[in-house]
């Protein structure tokens, strides 16, 4: 009973989601649940919650938003990893920027899902939470499984022990406690030693050594009597073992059979740790009978094979060649044959097609086994050595490239005097290094003297920083100077700096040349400094052109061609040339002159500068007292250049702005009630009620669609349509029937005999109307919340024309002069029900136009908005207009 109930608790995936929208985790819950009936999702709204709820149960994934009160999804996953390291966690937010997601993944999240307005989104999430989840159980039984295998290893109550081969010597890994018991020896003092050496007999060396072969040709060891010295004297023992890693090492098992009476009882204890061993060493035993053809697999060659060994497949020899790659089958063949017709034993690494149609290179043996002097038995092991096939094809590749590149690789050992452990044959171009003499000397044997003590300093640093260096260096070899590229990069081991690996690069030509260009390109300096645009030019003694460059040229429809070699008069009117060419010869007096200029209808400042004969920029010949070889003019484009940076500083601003309001604060609500539109869908039972549902659906599509074009045009970069002449009482009328204005009235102060135009973008201005009209009442009903009275709610808006604009007022209780330069900023709001956006979207509509607003008292003590730098114009009306209209 106990066992069903953790197995329910384990197919139950309990959700955490944390967003401060209720409205939207409440949808999410319903989606997901629907989606996976496994999930049991809990919402809480910020991230303090949410860690309160982490302490008090347990929850196999956490999703969350990124915008939120009291801290961000990023703040809210690094407090969570500080306790649950693996306890998957998706960022599940509408903020979507390559930021946060990088963010995102450094705090170490599990996934990254942007929100969107479609339902698929949570189909998506709950196969992600799934995955998540499943991935994070995966990892923990396999945690698990390694315990088990451990604790199963410290208490099998016979002596076992783990070896590594090195140099055909069985060397200790690791004992368990009744090794340590039985043989006498403790873990600390045979682990690295040989094994035979501590306990194999004089008389039965020879023995051991056949053993020790056997095993590594991958033979398995089955009940083998030997004798062995123990801590009580020599003792009989049951020896049998788990071959891994192609034979390079395995876990012996010593069963004592001095007394025979648990023989049989120990013997299965031992097949059990086999097998457990044998699937960790990803290694198999077979058997194959030489007359029926008949075989016999272990569990781990079952396992290898990706077969279950309690399934309906029965092996024989014919099936199990069948397995390997059709390229390998003859080589697998050919062993097999002349192993039961000669006795030859073998060894091959061939690719076997697993019944998972994986592929996978392994290594097999094979041996024969005799009665008399007839072949019976065919006994073999496989081992799986794809990873170590991989790891020895990127170790030869490695060595490859060290023994072949051009480069100067080095590897130096961190000792005391940094001992140099390999340098490749790059060196041996190196006057006074020998590749082989070098290995096993210090950097002072080399080197000597300061150039090695410079060396050390950069090898010490490396290792100090334990972090990567590339500098550049210049070292003395015999009586040669070498210009080196040097990169260091610090090998840790057990957290422990053991190596330095290097790279040096021999760039003494590369090192001059760039002397030489630098050199040369002094002359250029002051235009690298202060060119930002415009063009340059370099002017001989005889007021020639000998360079030309720039984006200007282009845009006069000049090339370098045009103007180099020639004099000013030669490109130039003569009037622009005669002005040019005075400032040059003021140059060659030692002269720097600033001029603007106007050319092809694009205005320049230019800078001329003389310039000596090393390429530097002087102030007078007589100071310096320095030859002048050239002159240098830098003529710099500045037509509207203040305008157009205000300009775009403006706009960048706005479509900012813009892009937020659009892409989070509208769209997470929408996506809310498309998602509850669906739910509601599920529950009508009338054509008339799925008819409005219909039609809400098309009404929140089209809302949909238009904040995505409106997106769109924000992103685009364009501020206004095409402006015509606005009737500025109608549209106030027409803007006043889209404003929910309850109990509130609309004057018009605007002369009604005469109709008041504006030249406007008109859906920008009715934009901005709206918007004001709608500030007024939301601040009166926010004054009104704490009061019983609605003295507010009946406010009434006056519209009226000015000299060069027009102004809205209200005769609720105004704004403070405090607050008049903030109520403009995105995001502020004195209102509960408000966004913070209008104002601002206000301000971004006046800007656009070139208008501008300012905040006064009204006449009735109100707020009163002067919209000013307008283009207005008055006609006589044809009708009268009326001054004043109520809506409830």
């Amino acid at each position: 009973m106990a066992t069903r109930q953790r197995r329910e608790r384990r197919d139950t995936i309990r959700v955490l989601h944390v967003d401060d929208h209720s409205d939207f985790a409440e949808m999410v819950t319903t989606f997901l649940e629907r989606e996976n009936d496994r999930f049991e999702t809990e919402a809480v709204a910020s991230a303090s919650d949410g860690l309160a709820r982490l302490a008090d149960s347990s929850f196999d994934c956490v999703i969350s938003d990124y915008d939120m009160p009291d801290a961000d999804g990023i703040e809210f996953l690094k407090t969570v990893r500080e306790k649950h390291s693996d306890l998957p966690f998706i960022l599940f937010t509408g903020k979507g920027s390559e930021t946060v997601a990088s963010e995102a993944i450094s705090a170490g999240v599990t996934d990254y899902l942007q929100k969107s307005s479609g339902t698929e989104q949570y189909k998506l999430l709950a196969h992600r939470i799934t995955n998540a989840v499943e991935q994070s159980q995966s990892k923990q039984r396999v945690q698990e499984e390694q315990q088990r295998f451990r604790t199963l290893f410290d208490r099998l109550s016979q002596p076992t022990v783990e070896v590594r081969y090195k140099n055909s010597e069985p060397i200790v890994t690791q004992v368990n406690s009744a090794f340590e018991d039985v043989f006498g020896y403790e873990s600390n003092n045979i682990v690295g030693d040989s094994l035979d050496a501590h306990i194999v007999p004089d008389d039965r060396i020879d023995e051991a050594e056949s053993m020790n072969q056997y095993v590594q040709a991958g033979g398995r060891l089955e009940s083998r009597e030997v004798i062995r010295e123990t801590a009580d004297g020599l003792r009989q023992f049951l020896l049998e073992n788990a071959v891994c890693d192609n034979g390079l090492g395995g876990f012996f098992v010593y069963t004592d059979i001095s007394d025979r009476v648990e023989r049989e009882e120990t013997l299965e204890r031992n097949r059990d740790l086999l097998r457990h061993t044998e699937q960790l060493a990803t290694v198999g035993g077979w058997e194959a009978d030489v007359e029926t053809g008949e075989i016999f697999w272990t569990r781990g060659t079952y396992a290898i094979h990706d077969l279950d060994p309690t399934g309906e497949f029965e092996p024989s020899v014919e099936t199990a060649i069948e397995f390997y790659h059709p390229d390998d089958q003859t080589t697998v063949e050919q062993a097999v044959e002349k192993c039961r017709t000669q006795g030859e034993a073998y060894e091959v690494d061939v690719r076997l097609i697993t019944a998972e149609d994986e592929e996978k290179w392994v290594c097999i043996t094979g041996e024969a086994v005799y009665d008399g002097d007839d072949i019976v038995k065919i006994q073999g092991a496989i081992c799986d050595i794809t990873q170590q096939r991989k790891r020895r094809q990127e170790l030869e590749q490695i060595e490859t490239l060290f023994q072949n590149t051009q480069d100067h690789l080095f590897l130096i050992n961190v000792d005391e005097s940094f001992t140099i452990e390999r340098l490749n044959p790059a060196w041996e171009a190196t006057p006074g290094i020998s590749v082989e003499e070098s290995r096993g000397r210090t950097i002072q044997d080399v080197l000597g003297g300061k150039e090695a003590q410079k060396v050390e300093e950069k090898y010490q640093k490396c290792v100090e920083q334990r972090k990567e260096l590339e500098y550049e260096e210049r070292i003395r070899f015999g009586d040669e100077y070498i210009q080196w590229e040097t990169r260091l990069a610090p090998v840790i081991v057990d957290d422990e700096v053991e190596y330095i690996a290097g790279s040096s690069r021999d760039i003494t030509e590369r090192h001059e040349r760039r002397q030489e260009l630098s050199k040369l390109k002094q002359q250029y300096q002051t235009l690298a400094e202060n060119f930002p645009n415009g063009a340059v030019y370099l002017i001989d003694d005889n007021f020639e052109y000998v360079r030309a460059r720039g984006e200007a040229l282009k845009q006069a429809d000049l090339s370098p061609a045009d103007i180099e070699g020639h004099t000013p008069h030669e490109v130039f009117p003569d009037e622009l040339a005669d002005e040019t060419c005075k400032h040059f010869e003021q140059a060659f007096n030692g002269n720097t002159t600033v001029v603007e200029q106007e050319y092809r209808n694009k205005r320049y400042r230019i800078r001329v500068t003389p310039v000596d004969g090393n390429g530097n920029t002087t102030k007078t010949n007589t100071e310096t007292e320095t030859e002048i070889a050239r002159v240098m003019a830098v003529a710099q484009d500045i037509t509207q250049y203040v305008e157009d940076r205000r300009e775009l500083h403006r706009q960048n601003k706005q479509l900012d702005e813009f892009a937020s309001v659009v892409s989070h604060d509208l769209r997470n609500p929408l996506t809310v009630a498309k998602g509850n539109l669906e739910l509601l869908r599920e529950e009508c039972n009338s054509d008339d009620q799925r008819e409005q549902v219909d039609k809400i659906d098309s009404a929140l599509t089209r809302m949909d669609e238009l904040i995505e074009s409106i997106l769109t045009l924000a992103r685009a970069n364009e501020q206004i349509g095409s402006v015509e002449s606005v009737n500025l009482a109608e549209l106030s009328q027409n803007c006043w029937q889209n404003v929910e204005t309850t109990d509130a009235t609309i004057h018009l102060d605007i002369t009604a005999t005469q109709t008041v135009t504006v030249k406007a973008d008109v859906n920008r201005l009715a934009q901005l109307l709206e918007n004001l009209m709608r500030n007024a009442i939301e601040h009166a009903r926010n004054q009104d919340d704490d009061d019983d009275v609605d003295k507010n709610e009946n406010v009434t808006i006056t519209i009226g024309e000015l000299t060069d604009g027009f102004y809205i007022a209200d005769d609720g209780d105004g704004i403070s002069e405090s607050d008049r330069d903030d109520v403009f900023e995105a995001g502020y709001t004195t209102s509960k029900h408000g966004t913070g956006f209008g104002l601002s979207i206000v301000k971004q509509v006046v800007e656009a136009h070139g208008w501008e607003i300012s905040i006064t008292e009204s006449a009735d003590g109100g707020a009163r908005f002067e919209v000013t730098n307008v283009e207005m114009s008055r006609s006589e009306s044809t009708q009268l207009e009326s001054n004043r209209m109520n809506s409830e």
